[in-house]
């Protein structure tokens, strides 16, 4: 049920993305960067608070509805879309978007 009602939150975030950014490639690219930095910055909560009752409306729920591998993956297969270059853009700006956030979170969440 977590899992389910934290899709819903997450799949109308992306959804309004979608409404706001020109294009489905930019709006993919922006919903996983947001989603993977969101994803740090629970995990580093969840470790220094204990907040683990959550965890699966948060990550698996809202993050898993809001990134979008699966579009991702389709846009870099199928001729004129984004192609490998935009797969190797998405991972490596998800990644930065971690690299960022945990550093930054672990500076503002205090342990308990």
């Amino acid at each position: 049920m977590l899992v389910s009602a934290g899709g819903v939150i997450g799949s109308l975030f992306r959804y309004l993305l979608g409404a706001l950014l020109p294009s489905t490639a930019e709006g993919n690219l922006v919903a996983n960067i947001i989603a993977s930095a969101f994803a740090a910055h629970i995990l580093v909560l969840m470790e220094r608070r204990g907040l683990t009752a959550l965890r699966y409306f948060l990550l698996p729920g809202i993050c898993g509805g809001l990134g979008t591998f699966s579009a991702v993956t389709f846009e870099a297969v199928v001729p004129n879309e984004g192609g490998t270059w935009f797969l190797v853009l998405n991972i490596l700006l998800s990644f930065a978007a971690v690299a960022i956030s945990l550093p930054l979170s672990r500076m503002l969440i205090r342990q308990r």
